[in-house]
């Protein structure tokens, strides 16, 4: 297989499912994938196009313009012109597959060029990004909110009305998803779910879980700081954990997506007077956010139950799981899925106390605690790493292009 991949990511991208699946995996099964994407903020003195990882990149131009004329300027304008790129790469590459990850624009210009050369044109949504936009824009969570919400309905018609009906398939994060997009008038044979996963050298053993730590436990948040996902109610769990077990300390291992979302952490952290039990790392490099959540003694996942959250794959849940961490979810689909068959927990209602008391409870009894934990490793191993996804997305593309590839 042939494949021209578009993505939102900037060069060079990090999202697992981007790297681990398709410029690791599918390279590894013999397919050639090239790739379109923009340059990254350190990118500007690479030629396009470059290789990376064994892959072809073909670079679109960015300004050095910083702040909100730079976001104008590179996600936009230079956005939009590097799109037109896609029809002379794929008229010259002959592709069997041309696939758009989360751009709308894009996917038109994409669309038009598989019809061309007879390629197949696949888009994989990896976020309800329409609905999220609208529902920051209803609920005022972002400044100039009438632009936001402009840009959440235009995305929205052209997703549910233009692209994924031309779309010759669509790749979804779960299957909630998946239900999600059929009610959008979206045949359920046209989508496929592709959940999160994590690399197989990554997953530890059984043996790599302990019993919490009841003098001083440490509790830990792995990932982005969002007002939207209201990450600053841990600050009030805390407070509750800390009535019973005075030395517990919070480390939330991830930065603020918007200035103001690590802002509402702080305001609770200092209203409640939490300063010296609360750590906010900031972006780390991923090997050294793991570090820490290896020495955390209960990991969190939390998903304020919205529907526009019903419908992601947890990340973090599964890289809590393949460390054999002891985990406190609430209830979300995929999470009750994947809790209840591996057996490392259960889900709880999303509320402070909830929450305080299923901390408790596992330091209530440590070992019992362990032992739920040890189930990880193995459920993930045999679920969740990427060369397992990598079966189920190649088996997709052989479907579709009838033939072995």
């Amino acid at each position: 297989m042939k494949m021209l991949y578009i993505v939102e990511d900037r060069f060079p991208p990090f999202r697992a499912d981007v790297v681990e699946l398709f410029a690791k995996q599918m390279p590894m099964r013999g397919h050639q994938i090239d790739w379109l994407m923009q340059r990254g903020p350190e990118a500007h003195s690479i030629s396009s196009p470059t290789n990376w990882l064994s892959n072809t990149v073909y670079l679109t131009p960015r300004s050095r313009y910083k702040g909100l004329l730079g976001r104008i300027i590179n996600d936009n304008l230079l956005g939009m012109w590097g799109d037109f790129m896609i029809l002379p790469l794929a008229i010259k590459g002959q592709y069997d597959v041309i696939q758009v990850r989360d751009k709308f624009f894009a996917s038109l210009i994409a669309w038009l060029a598989a019809w061309l050369t007879n390629a197949r044109f696949i888009y994989w949504m990896s976020y309800p990004f329409a609905e999220s936009k609208l529902h920051q824009a209803r609920n005022r969570i972002v400044p100039h909110y009438r632009l936001v919400w402009f840009k959440g309905q235009t995305i929205r018609i052209l997703l549910y009305k233009i692209i994924l009906p031309l779309a010759d398939h669509v790749f979804v994060q779960s299957e909630r998803m998946k239900e999600d997009v059929a009610q959008q008038g979206i045949s359920f044979a046209k989508m496929t779910p592709v959940p999160m996963g994590i690399r197989t050298d990554q997953v530890g053993k059984s043996e790599d879980a302990v019993a919490p730590n009841t003098n001083a436990p440490v509790l830990l948040h792995l990932g982005i700081i969002m007002k939207l996902r209201q990450s600053e109610m841990l600050v009030r769990v805390l407070q509750q954990v800390r009535s019973h077990y005075p030395g517990a300390r919070l480390f939330y291992v991830g930065d603020g997506q918007l200035s103001s979302d690590r802002q509402a952490v702080e305001k609770e952290v200092s209203r409640l007077g939490l300063s010296d039990a609360v750590t906010i790392t900031g972006f780390l490099p991923m090997e050294q956010a793991w570090e820490l959540v290896k020495r955390a003694d209960i990991c969190f996942s939390p998903f304020y139950p919205i529907p526009v959250l019903l419908s992601t794959s947890p990340t973090k849940l599964i890289e809590y799981m393949a460390m054999a961490k002891c985990i406190v979810a609430n209830e979300h689909p995929e999470q009750h899925q994947v809790m209840e068959a591996s057996g490392v927990g259960r889900c709880i209602p999303w509320s402070e106390q909830a929450f305080s008391d299923e901390v408790c409870r596992l330091l209530d009894d440590p070992e019992s605690a362990r032992a739920m934990a040890a189930r990880g490793p193995k459920w993930v191993r045999e679920n969740r790493t990427y060369d397992v996804i990598a079966d189920l997305v190649e088996s997709k593309y052989q479907e579709l292009l009838g033939q072995t590839v």
